[in-house]
């Protein structure tokens, strides 16, 4: 086999992937490399702003447990989406924390989860400092992974006005324990076999202790990577629901 069809086939089989197929970059977009701090560790971010001056709302990008070997083209697609439709993106490298290159197993997630929250904690206070960035517009949109993630940050940081959650759910430890719940779309695959579609009405269930309803639409006959057709409605319910609430 070749190199790309052996990184399909481990694609598929670890049922990772994003919103959209990588595109060339969008005219007038700024694309820069940054980092910052956490745990004493350096941790990478790669940013897309959008085009002009003055200040504009930001959006943290998590990718999920294949971290940037599989899927980082299809992220930086949709933060070069952000910044087009005007919006600060910052695509977080937060496996940086644990020295990691992809993550995989339940058990290692389960236990390094809480530093890997931390970096993207740590991230809120960079995006924030960003002096391009407006002042208490900032959203994070994660996926798998960094879905859990998204929603464990928010959960307990005023920050973060709107979370997308695709592919994700709450952490265990988290149940009937977050201080908030911020504005959410949750995008989840009906035969996601790596996150089950279970994990949407626990998440309902949360935001419910706070009187509020995330949005929620569920592809019927997707997986954990939604096909072409849906991945395509997912990023246009992503960019809308960003702009609505930033």
């Amino acid at each position: 086999m070749n190199t790309p069809h052996v990184l399909l086939v481990l694609m598929v089989t670890l049922g990772l992937g994003v919103l959209s197929v990588a595109a060339q970059p969008a005219t007038g977009i700024k694309e820069s490399k940054a980092s910052y701090q956490s745990g004493g560790r350096k941790i990478r971010v790669d940013t897309f702003l959008p085009a002009g001056e003055g200040t504009h709302p930001a959006v943290l990008v998590l990718y999920g447990s294949g971290g940037a070997v599989l899927g980082k083209g299809d992220m930086n697609d949709f933060a070069r989406k952000l910044a087009a439709q005007g919006m600060a993106a910052y695509l977080i490298h937060y496996l940086n924390r644990t020295g990691s290159i992809m993550e995989t197993g339940d058990r290692v997630i389960t236990a390094r989860w809480p530093e890997w929250n931390e970096a993207v904690k740590d991230g809120v206070d960079f995006v924030c400092s960003q002096p391009g960035v407006k002042s208490g517009a900032v959203g994070i949109y994660g996926y798998s992974l960094g879905a859990f993630l998204a929603v464990s940050e928010s959960s307990g940081d005023k920050r973060i006005r709107a979370v997308v959650a695709l592919s994700g759910g709450l952490f265990d430890k988290l149940k009937g324990n977050t201080r908030r719940f911020p504005p959410m779309l949750i995008l989840h695959g009906r035969d996601d076999k790596r996150v089950p579609v279970a994990r949407v009405p626990e998440l309902q269930k949360e935001a419910h202790r706070f009187g509020t309803e995330p949005q929620v639409k569920i592809y019927e006959g997707e997986g954990h990577q939604l096909g072409k057709a849906a991945a395509a409605d997912a990023t246009e319910r992503a960019l809308k629901f960003f702009r609505q609430r930033l």
